[in-house]
């Protein structure tokens, strides 16, 4: 790394990690001296090395993995100090505590994904001094754009894990998490902001990406650029029920015509769906490895901890569903398992991201039910069919029909379908649930799986409510280092006790 980001690195670490005052204290001092920044490129260098992830950083925790319904457990987790995930699939009052009673009161990606935007607040403050000094406006314009992106992104994240989900009534009040968006250092506490407050911001910060981002890193689908930034955004006002936004933003980047759906009557088989080189991606970051190694891939029948896809979730596809063959691969017991990323289990720097991926086919799905929400189902469907002809063979492509409620449902079915272990089914259930128009909700069911002696076998279920009559265990609590450390004005909604079903 430029010695640059090495000597602030520690600096820039400690200023959203709320874990001393010692820290706090020693950066008072510190950050008053901004000689460490000295160029564009040492800002440059810094929103590289320390703004964005790359395929050996910080990976996708499990939990969201684990929590909604595509995934069955097959083997639990065996060793004491990640017995924490079983708590999340079967969505416990403490889903930190381990099986040995141990109760995990840290954060590891909370924590991370606080220090990059930290980090990226420092490389915000830092544009306006550098201009004044001569250094390349273009190149200043085009770091300013990646880290707005980069910042909506990370807060995108966390508020859809540790905060409400958007409801348009109720948003202004609703609990997010906390948002910070400049580097000073401030000898105060930490409270939630609400979800309109984030997600405000985070259309900001996008809309300030899309005009920054004009004409630059074009050809690259690992640095942001204003596609990515317009794709972004419809998702976001999707999220939010601007349903003509996101509409608006969908056209941008279909009508850019520069990526192409992947059409899988062409696929390769045992290749990977995805390559962060393929014409379908648009941005992407970090890898998703999780994917191969909580299916268990490298294994025919798994020896350690593994998911399965849930029949739920595989119900869900017709038999001539092209998918099912590129997205699943059935092992020697017949259990199905979700397998987008085939090549090589090892995280690789060709690897598409699970959490940090924006592809065409979503896209098309944002614009498909924005249309949908506003009646313009002729539309809807069209845009679906010009993206699910790519799912079947021709001879094959059923037809649709619906309309309103029955074709939301249908498009949010092909959310599933094609989206599945992207990190889309949790945040998706959250938002159907506090629809305006389309609420829909539903309970979810993961069976409890202990060793009998002769192999795993199920012992009983737990079940999650809808939203509506379970909503604290619908988002994640945040850990208790951060609540102890900020003397209680940092809360989380109490969760239920959750009793094992027979």
């Amino acid at each position: 790394m430029h010695s640059t980001a090495n000597r602030i690195l520690t600096f820039l670490f400690c200023i959203l990690s709320f874990s001393t005052l010692s820290c706090k204290k020693f950066l008072a001092t510190y950050s008053q001296n901004k000689s460490f920044v000295e160029s564009a490129a040492d800002l440059d260098e810094l929103l590289v090395g320390d703004a964005y992830m790359n395929y050996l950083q910080v990976s996708t925790p499990q939990m969201l993995h684990e929590m909604d319904d595509d995934l069955a457990l097959v083997i639990p987790d065996t060793y004491d100090r990640f017995e924490i995930e079983t708590g999340f699939h079967h969505w416990q009052a403490q889903p930190r505590m381990t099986a040995g009673g141990q109760l995990i009161t840290n954060d590891r990606f909370f924590t991370e994904i606080y220090s990059r935007i930290a980090r990226i607040n420092s490389i915000l403050q830092n544009i306006p001094s550098l201009l004044e000094k001569g250094e390349p406006g273009a190149t200043l314009k085009r770091i300013s754009g990646e880290a707005f992106f980069l910042r909506a992104w990370y807060y995108f994240v966390l508020v859809n894990i540790y905060g409400k989900p958007y409801k348009l009534a109720t948003a202004a009040t609703d609990f997010g998490v906390p948002l910070k968006t400049d580097p000073a250092i401030k000898d105060q506490f930490v409270v939630r902001s609400s979800t309109k407050q984030v997600y405000d911001q985070i259309v900001a910060d996008l809309l300030e990406a899309e005009k920054a981002l004009a004409g630059a890193n074009e050809s690259s689908t690992i640095r942001v650029n204003q596609a990515a930034a317009q794709a972004f955004l419809s998702r976001i006002y999707l999220y939010m029920e601007n349903h003509e936004k996101a509409i608006e933003y969908a056209s941008k980047v279909i009508n850019i015509n520069k990526y192409k759906l992947m059409d899988l009557n062409t696929y390769i088989e045992e290749k990977d769906f995805l390559t962060n080189h393929d014409a379908e991606v648009i941005f992407t970051m970090g890898t998703n490895y999780a994917l191969s190694n909580i299916m268990a891939l490298h294994q025919d029948i798994p020896t350690r901890s593994a998911y399965k896809a849930s029949d739920n979730l595989l119900s869900a596809y017709s038999q001539n569903d092209l998918r099912l063959k590129v997205f699943f691969q059935r092992n020697s017991r017949g259990e199905m398992r979700i397998s987008k990323k085939r090549t090589s289990s090892s995280p690789s720097v060709n690897d598409v991201g699970d959490l940090f991926l924006v592809r065409l086919a979503e896209i098309y799905l944002n614009k498909a039910e924005a249309l949908a929400a506003l009646d313009r189902f002729e539309e809807a469907r069209n845009t679906l069919q010009e993206f699910r002809k790519t799912r079947f063979k021709p001879s094959d492509l059923p037809p649709v029909n619906a309309e309103g409620a029955a074709l939301i449902n249908f498009i949010r079915d092909e959310r599933r379908r094609e989206l599945c272990l992207e990190i889309h089914r949790w945040f998706d259930l959250r938002r159907y649930a506090v629809n305006s128009k389309y609420p829909f909700s539903k309970s979810i069911i993961h069976r409890s799986v202990v060793y009998t002696g002769n192999g795993y076998g199920d012992n009983g279920y737990y079940e999650l409510g809808p939203y509506e009559q379970d909503a604290a265990a619908w988002i994640v609590p945040i850990a208790n280092d951060e609540i102890e450390f900020n003397n209680g004005l940092l809360t989380n909604e109490t969760r239920p006790a959750r009793p094992l079903k027979q």
